[in-house]
């Protein structure tokens, strides 16, 4: 064998390990500061890790809301039946419901099976501004036409610890955009782009 295979490497460089040795390992003192460094890096890391969690759980709620605004359009136009989206405050539920036959009851509703997402406990919808809007009262419905058209509208989500996700509604496009903070129909930003 060679000479190189035949040393063992010392572990240790403080301490008692001599060169001639077999005691191989690391010192109390050395485990201590690797332990020291990993709380640290721990201490900086898990504050970030949650808040990009609780960002997820805010873009994945922004996300099925989207996909039942696409899903109601669709349905829309292929029964040629307007439909509103209606949030229910209660339930932290949206609903999806063709104008013809709104359910008088929430059992009613449970039986139809319409399309529906509901909100997880750490997000909540805040309300939203709709294009040409008369009144200032809160939005608490869209309505799509039988053609599965809407009126330009931003939905506003925000999660427990304040980030806030806004969902741009396009009136003739069919596109959602999802903007990270809060945006209003005033603002320049919010123009869709093809």
């Amino acid at each position: 064998m060679n000479r190189v295979a035949k040393t063992k490497m010392q572990t240790s460089t403080v301490g008692s390990c001599k060169a001639g040795s077999n005691v191989q390992g690391f010192t109390l003192l050395e485990l201590i500061i690797v332990m020291v460094l990993i709380s640290l890096t721990a201490s900086f890391a898990v504050p970030k890790i949650r808040s990009s969690f609780y960002r997820d759980e805010l873009r994945a709620a922004a996300q099925s809301f989207v996909s039942l605004v696409t899903e109601t359009a669709q349905k829309a136009r292929a029964e040629n039946t307007p439909f509103i989206l209606r949030f229910q405050p209660d339930t932290k539920t949206f609903v999806a419901l063709p104008v013809t036959t709104i359910p008088k009851t929430r059992e009613e509703e449970q039986d139809k099976g319409y399309l529906r997402i509901t909100l997880d406990d750490s997000i909540s919808f805040t309300g939203g501004e709709e294009q040409e809007d008369e009144d200032d009262q809160e939005m608490n419905e869209i309505r799509f036409t039988s053609r599965g058209y809407t009126k330009k509208a931003v939905v506003y989500f925000e999660n427990e610890s304040g980030d806030q996700r806004s969902v741009i509604l396009s009136p003739f496009l069919g596109v959602a955009r999802i903007l990270d903070d809060h945006v209003s129909l005033a603002d320049d930003q919010i123009t869709v782009r093809i």
